[in-house]
């Protein structure tokens, strides 16, 4: 109940279709990229949505956009759903370094951080046009209590949420530097 942060892994663009279908009464909004308001037919869906568009190239508009976004939180407009990787997407469908700002969302506006992961949305659009069906899966992880968060830094939130991701999505999302590490 109540507001929180939803982060998830970014394999499409259809994932955060997947995600509103996953919380249909739970009044999500998401961050997107600021081109993406000028794409026909997804640039009002998105406006329509309460989406926030982040200029990803500006350090400072980025952060009028997750202010933006607290204060929606805050009002209890809408919860916020981000894709940590800060990508468009993930391009080779590996898990990716999280940029640890949009974590000061969850901070600031003292919310739990909802983490989950999806996998083999890259396959449903090539699918649908060939009339065959996709087996999508999206797991909530762990609900990570706002409580849980005092104290904590984002780069150690980052680190802990992707650590979680990374083991729940398994080595075929793992990119091949981190494959090495582990």
């Amino acid at each position: 109940s109540g507001r929180f942060l939803l982060v998830c892994n970014h394999l499409h663009n259809v994932d955060p279709a997947f995600i509103l279908r996953s919380f249909p009464k739970k009044g999500i909004a998401f961050i997107a990229k600021r081109e993406a308001g000028k794409m026909f037919l997804i640039g009002p869906i998105l406006k329509q949505l309460c989406c926030q568009l982040i200029n990803r190239e500006n350090d400072r508009e980025a952060l009028k956009t997750i202010l933006k976004c607290i204060q929606i939180i805050k009002e209890d407009k809408a919860s916020i759903a981000v894709f940590p990787e800060g990508g468009i997407l993930s391009e080779d469908g590996k898990l990716h370094h999280f940029r640890p700002g949009v974590f000061k969302m969850a901070l600031k506006a003292n919310v739990p951080i909802v983490v989950c992961t999806l996998k083999n949305t890259k396959d449903v659009v090539h699918n649908i046009l060939h009339l065959k069906p996709s087996s999508v899966e999206m797991k909530v992880l762990d609900v990570i209590a706002a409580q849980e968060l005092e104290g904590v830094t984002t780069v150690d939130i980052a680190h802990q949420i992707h650590q979680m991701m990374a083991q729940d999505l398994g080595d075929d999302y793992r990119p091949a530097d981190e494959e090495e590490n582990t």
